[in-house]
């Protein structure tokens, strides 16, 4: 991937946070807050899934001896997280925010052991992903 790509695909990694602050911001402000906080949730579901993807074609065109190994654990995360969200009839969206948070730490760690050579693409998930965690954080504070 040349430079120019790689700034798209970092520019369209940075605008995929759009969703998540303003309806972060609509809890904060509890604008819709309870509806806002579950469509929170939805599209953090989403991007765990859209990440799934990422790595499932990572496999599908660099295979290895560990591809059906990885091809499992991409399925994991997602699995999981609609676990949670099958499971919101009887857990709190308090129990949903934190799993998902744990799921994209999850992600991120996976990423940094199999993707180290893609230093600029880490790089930008590090950034991603700390910024999704801490609002899942924010809104897990904001429900107490």
């Amino acid at each position: 991937m040349n430079e120019q790509q790689q700034q798209f695909a970092q520019r369209l990694g940075f605008a995929g946070l759009v969703p998540f602050l303003l309806l972060a911001l609509a809890g904060l402000l509890d604008v819709y807050g309870a509806t806002a906080i579950q469509w929170f949730i939805y599209y953090s579901v989403a991007i765990i899934s859209f990440l799934a993807g990422v790595h499932w074609g990572l496999q599908m065109v660099q295979p290895s001896s560990a591809t059906n190994r990885r091809l499992g654990w991409c399925m994991v995360p997602p699995i999981l997280a609609f676990a949670a969200l099958a499971a919101s009839a009887w857990l709190s969206s308090l129990a949903i925010l934190a799993w998902l948070a744990v799921l994209h730490l999850f992600w991120l760690n996976y990423e940094r052991r199999h993707l180290a050579e893609h230093e600029w693409y880490v790089a930008m998930r590090g950034q991603l992903t700390f910024t999704v965690v801490a609002l899942h954080i924010i809104l897990l504070i904001i429900s107490f």
